[in-house]
């Protein structure tokens, strides 16, 4: 979606991802750190358009708490007894308050200290395949070069810098402990989703470079494409599932 903040049609767009930041929040909480980032950039937008009022503010308000709608089934299943696995009695407030806030879990602080020095390098280590954190770097660096005006970059930029480093200070838990190490694997996936999307910057940065020296039109061209693309594929699925 925020391609689509360069055209015309910014406040449309707007409350359709303000619903969406909304709906995610349902599945994931740390999903918190990426809407701190967008919010901001998507008021700037707006902002800079003359498309900001307060009127749009309540609607965007509105659209928000829409996405949060999947958690009246919480209070509704606990009061028919039918959800199987529950965090306390979600039929009172501070019962609910308690799985919003995912305070099991610490609320962003989960157990021990003393594992950030570990966790990081950890990650980008193994967590990630090596080609696709260097295509992300690649795209990164040659939309520096290239003066790219397109602040969606450096906006999915610092997603990834606050998120990874914010949830490695706090979700610092003892990864050699096969548990642990699964919790963090789990949270650490939203980070490799806007790695992905860098990662295909990167790519298609590749692909332009290679239309430089393959003739356009060429089914050779093509395939030069789509190798990586596969090869990336075929490696995650090895080191993953084999």
């Amino acid at each position: 979606m925020a391609r689509f903040f360069h055209g015309k049609e910014v406040s449309s767009i707007s409350k359709l991802g303000a619903f969406c930041c909304g709906l995610s929040l349902c599945n994931q909480h740390t999903i918190v750190l990426y809407i701190a980032c967008v919010v901001p950039w998507v008021l700037s937008r707006l902002f800079t358009k003359r498309e900001l009022s307060p009127g749009h503010l309540l609607k965007l308000g509105l659209c928000f708490l829409a996405g949060l709608l999947p958690y009246l089934y919480l209070p509704a299943s606990s009061y028919l007894n039918r959800a199987r696995w529950t965090w306390g009695d979600q039929t009172t407030f501070q019962g609910f308050l308690t799985h919003f806030l995912r305070e099991e879990y610490g609320t962003f602080n989960l157990v021990n200290r003393g594992h950030f020095p570990e966790l990081l390098p950890f990650h980008f280590h193994n967590g990630r395949n090596g080609s696709v954190v260097a295509l992300a770097v690649l795209g990164n660096v040659w939309a520096w070069k290239k003066q790219q005006k397109s602040p969606v970059i450096w906006l999915f930029t610092g997603m990834l810098c606050l998120y990874s480093l914010f949830f490695a200070w706090r979700a610092n838990l003892d990864i050699t402990k096969p548990l642990f190490l699964g919790v963090v694997e789990r949270f650490w996936l939203q980070s490799s989703a806007v790695v992905a999307v860098l990662a295909g910057l990167g790519l298609a940065t590749l692909a332009n470079l290679g239309r430089s020296a393959v003739p356009e039109g060429t089914r050779l061209l093509l395939g030069l494409e789509w190798l990586p693309a596969l090869g990336l594929v075929a490696s995650q699925l090895w080191a993953n599932y084999r």
